[in-house]
């Protein structure tokens, strides 16, 4: 493994030495092999060979060895033209990831992270309280950043290293003669290693539950390796087929006669392993496009409803949809696979719902068939549902799961919309999503994953999000789908009593909210239906930003709904925060849309304050000062990342990233046109300082009671437009007219969200 100490000290100068004389010896070899120089060659030598008139033991002997000498010219050429392609790309590699290391390890020390010869990140500045130290104290978040910038270079350095190795490792292995074939350079190597260690990969499969541990932890590191290599993929899940596939995970997770691993032991963590690997060679393998790949993913949708019985003999056996469920809640499966293979699952559970023989609970957890496929037993996977299994697929495949949630399952009379089906649980003949033991519905979670990834654009939890483009016709179309979807997810989910009833899925819904905050404040400028006579489409950019008017009241019962939970509260007014400063700055130097869009972002954070109070009022009515301790939290609700940046990407592709809820992270759009205009203005730099520097500190005690509350409330809402006001240079009487006229606005978001007055206080 190559160190960050190694990469950043490496001496290339050698190995540009190896591909300069390699590439000489290559000139010299193609001059023998095929002439061009006048003199003898090897291809001359074949032909004169061919042609002479061999007698006795010569016609045979002689003339055979003569011809098998000339061809091993060619060899040569073919073996010296593929050493010199790796080690010219690896030279190349190499140098890039070296270069890419010292920039990114000099970009950070100016934020004074530093970077150990291990690649760890650590801050190593001066405290932010110490004359002449830096401003702000960089960010837990932002060191954890660097961390993984460096090993990503890390990582692509030692795939380029332990890729070039092994082709000249293969290229050494014979001293007697020269291989027929070569490599075209680094990507084919990896693909013809690929290939090799899928074969030995299938080869150890074919020993299901009989594979040692140590057999099984080879199997990860294989897999690990080709992660990113569709050859091993189509290639192991070809030869292993479709049934194998699902026969060798059932054996390996659930053996039977008493020989399933135990859930705390060894064993058990290693296939916690397996499955997460061997479901993202599966995934990987579903998206190339082959017509063998075809029809494994025709025949694994038809093995969908049939028994996957262990070889141990035990009748009992799972469906093949749930055998193949807990695989795939890791990697991003082919789009139309997802789409085909969830219809035909949702048709099957559906005519097997029977009032006698019960839905979809007793269907997946029958007592007959009580397999463990899902590894760690009872961990943050779904286990036996395997619907959950497909929601968390497409929690991963953005447009996959959009196109799900528009699509239908059934034919003629018994077609039903999946969303119809999986949503409104209180809809005729919706799902009845299954329960634990505690009464919980784990699944709901895994639903919100998959309207997120539809609605958002990007898997749910992906690290390093952003809002997809829109420039090309294609991407607008996907852009409205996407806004069209959460239209729905809106309209349905406007009470807090329809969001309690899917236990799991509020974190969700908040970052599907805070994802959409540009279309939530469009649609909630809308009062009286003043919208299309009031400037609202220009002053948001309606049509360059392509939003969507989501309903004034259901948008403000939809918010109203998920801000009376703390996490979700904060996740959607951070959004709030960073969406109302960026729509100011993006009005550029007129004033008075400016003031516009500033008021109307103090409403919202009205709105959402004052839900939160009602909330911590009725919970904490009878405990005073936990109550306060939990308004004062509300107050200081900056608790997402301290080191946010914004994004340097165009239009409304620039974003603000922010950790939300369960999410790794979520990207708030920009309202602002030019990319940076906001950050580079004094307003814009004054609100993100502010931000960052009031980050919520869960060690503080102190008990600030419901009027700091209040006010810390007001001053988050205030703080961007009072900057704005400072940037344009107001007087005194001025903002004092300003800050008025707010506290009006801040009031009148009080009044929207205001259900309940006598709140315990």
């Amino acid at each position: 493994m190559v160190t960050c100490q190694e990469l950043q000290e490496l001496n290339l100068s050698k190995l540009n030495t190896a591909v300069t004389q390699w590439k000489q010896m290559l000139d010299k070899l193609v001059i023998l092999a095929d002439g061009g120089d006048g003199g003898i060659n090897a291809a001359d030598l074949e032909r004169k060979a061919n042609a002479a008139d061999w007698k006795g033991d010569n016609a045979t002997v002689t003339k055979a060895f003569t011809t098998t000498t000339a061809r091993q010219f060619d060899d040569m050429v073919t073996e010296a033209r593929s050493i010199h392609k790796i080690l010219e790309e690896a030279h190349t590699n190499l140098k890039k990831h070296q270069e890419d290391l010292k920039t990114t390890i000099d970009t950070w020390a100016k934020k004074y992270v530093y970077i150990d010869e291990k690649g760890t990140a650590m801050y190593s500045g001066p405290q932010r309280e110490v004359p002449g130290g830096p401003k702000e104290q960089t960010s837990q978040e932002e060191v954890d950043q660097a961390a993984r910038e460096v090993g990503r270079i890390l990582e692509a350095a030692n795939e380029t290293d332990r890729i070039a190795a092994r082709a000249l490792r293969k290229h050494a292995q014979s001293k007697y003669d020269f291989d027929e074939t070569g490599y075209k350079g680094l990507k084919d190597a990896d693909r013809q290693q690929g290939i090799e260690d899928a074969d030995a990969m299938v080869k150890l499969a074919s020993k299901g539950d009989g594979m040692t541990d140590d057999e099984l932890k080879r199997f990860n590191e294989i897999s690990k390796y080709h992660r990113d290599n569709p050859a091993f993929a189509e290639r192991f899940a070809t030869k292993l087929g479709p049934e194998g596939t699902l026969e060798f995970w059932r054996s390996l997770a659930d053996p039977g006669r008493g020989r399933t691993p135990d859930p705390d032991g060894d064993r058990a963590k290693i296939l916690a392993k397996v499955q997460d690997n061997l479901g993202i060679t599966l995934a990987n393998a579903t998206r190339v496009d082959t017509p063998e790949m075809q029809a494994w993913k025709d025949r694994m949708i038809e093995l969908g409803d049939d028994p996957i019985k262990a070889k141990s003999g035990i009748p009992s056996a799972p469906y093949g949809f749930q055998v193949l469920g807990p695989l795939m809640t890791e990697g991003k499966w082919d789009t139309a696979f997802l789409n085909k293979y969830g219809e035909k699952m949702l048709e099957f559970e559906r005519k097997s719902d029977d009032p006698v023989l019960g839905g979809p609970k007793e269907l997946w957890e029958n007592r007959f068939n009580p397999a463990q496929l899902s590894y760690p037993p009872g961990g943050t996977k779904p286990d036996s549902d395997p619907v959950a299994n497909l929601m968390e697929a497409l929690g991963h495949n953005p447009e996959a799961s959009l196109q799900f949630f528009n699509g239908s399952s059934g034919k003629g009379d018994d077609a039903m919309s999946n969303w119809d089906y999986l949503v409104n649980k209180d809809g005729e003949g919706a799902r009845e999503w299954p329960t634990d033991d505690d009464g919980k519905t784990t699944g709901f979670k895994n639903l919100g994953h998959a309207l997120e990834s539809g609605t958002l654009g990007y898997a749910y939890d992906d690290k390093d999000p952003s809002v997809p483009p829109m420039t090309t016709k294609e991407q607008i179309e996907a852009r409205e789908q996407r806004t069209a979807l959460m239209d729905r997810v809106v309209d349905h989910y406007k009470t807090s009593d329809m969001i309690d009833k899917q236990d799991g899925i509020r974190d969700s819904l908040a970052n599907m909210a805070a994802g959409h905050i540009d279309s939530l404040n469009y649609s909630a400028a809308n009062f009286g239906g003043s919208g299309a006579h009031n400037g609202r489409d220009d002053l948001f950019g309606a049509e360059r930003n392509h939003l969507r008017d989501f309903d004034q009241m259901s948008s403000t019962s939809f918010l109203r709904a998920l801000a009376t939970d703390k996490d979700a509260y904060e996740t959607v007014s951070a959004a709030q925060q960073i969406y109302g400063s960026s729509a100011m700055a993006g009005q550029g130097d007129d004033v008075g849309d400016a003031k516009r869009i500033g008021m109307h972002s103090i409403k919202m954070h009205g709105m959402l304050d004052e839900v939160r109070s009602e909330a911590i009022g009725h919970e904490f009515a009878d405990v005073k000062e936990d109550r306060n301790r939990e308004l004062e939290k509300q107050g200081e609700w900056r608790k997402f990342a301290a080191g946010a940046a914004i994004g340097t990407v165009a239009g409304v592709g620039a974003a603000v990233i922010v950790p939300a809820g369960a999410a790794a992270a979520i990207a708030v759009p920009l309202a602002f046109e030019t990319a940076g205009s906001a950050a580079e203005t004094h307003f814009g730099t004054q609100t993100i300082d502010w931000l960052k520097e009031n980050e919520f500190d869960n060690t503080d005690e102190s008990v600030a009671g419901i009027d700091k509350a209040r006010q810390d409330g007001e001053n988050n809402a205030m703080t961007p437009l009072l900057n704005w006001a400072q940037s344009q240079g107001m007087s005194e009487d001025e903002i004092y007219d300003l800050s008025v006229e707010a506290e009006r606005e801040y009031q009148v978001g009080n009044g929207r969200t205001d259900t309940d007055n006598s709140r315990g206080y």
